[in-house]
């Protein structure tokens, strides 16, 4: 792992979480496919390793002995609330060669945790993961858009600005948003066509975590804009 990024951490049942390895690429497709069943693109064992090549040191995976039991992608990225771009615009084919070398925001892509594994922390530890990898590299923070999972089976009862509301008030709870949102996430708003996903009727919400460490650059360092 270049410039010393390689992350290794052991929790306290027995899982070990880590930066991604090449070996890991295989399990890593097969993951994919469990966790997103209903998702329209997937990434395959290249595209992993793609990843690794091109930011190793925001690639995570967890594993229990030699199985790899949750993941995470992101890659570095320039943010603007009001316009975003699809997840298929930035996936690249599932190659992300869309990563911005000098971007001053970690976009997490995907998140997973293998089923049989769900309830042991997993999605905390990658974040925190994440986060630190954030503060190494002196980012404003990490962003994702969070697929609201539990609309698409209510979507001919509501509208998805009325979700989005009651989840924002604190009146209904989603599988996936509300869990980003207790590991420190702050909503921004409502996006729609984010992503082909019948589960979330292709509605997601952009998500925030800060880096309130974060230290403007100086002089010639400092980014106007949004940098490449």
């Amino acid at each position: 792992m270049k410039d010393g990024f390689d992350y290794l951490k052991k929790t306290a049942d027995g899982l070990v979480v880590q930066s991604t390895q090449a070996k890991h690429a295989a399990q890593l497709e097969t993951l994919e496919k469990l966790v997103f069943p209903t998702a329209n693109i997937v990434f395959r064992a290249w595209h992993y390793l793609n990843h690794i090549h091109l930011f190793p040191e925001g690639q995570f995976v967890v594993t229990d002995g030699d199985t790899v039991v949750g993941m995470t992608t992101t890659i570095r990225y320039h943010l603007d609330e009001r316009h975003t771009r699809s997840f298929a615009e930035v996936l690249d084919g599932g190659f992300l060669n869309t990563h911005k070398p000098k971007g001053e925001w970690l976009y997490g892509l995907d998140m997973g945790t293998h089923p049989q594994w769900r309830c042991r922390g997993i999605m905390r530890h990658l974040y925190d993961a994440r986060q630190q990898t954030v503060e190494r590299l002196n980012l404003r923070g990490q962003y994702t858009f969070g697929l609201l999972n539990g609309y698409g089976a209510l979507k001919g009862t509501m509208q998805a600005e009325d979700y989005y509301a009651e989840l924002m008030a604190k009146k209904r709870k989603d599988p996936t948003v509300s869990r980003q949102i207790a590991n420190g996430f702050k909503a921004v708003r409502l996006v729609s066509g984010y992503i082909e996903d019948r589960a979330c009727d292709n509605y997601a919400v952009l998500l925030i975590r800060e880096n309130l460490n974060f230290k403007q650059p100086q002089g010639d360092y400092a980014m106007i804009g949004n940098p490449s």
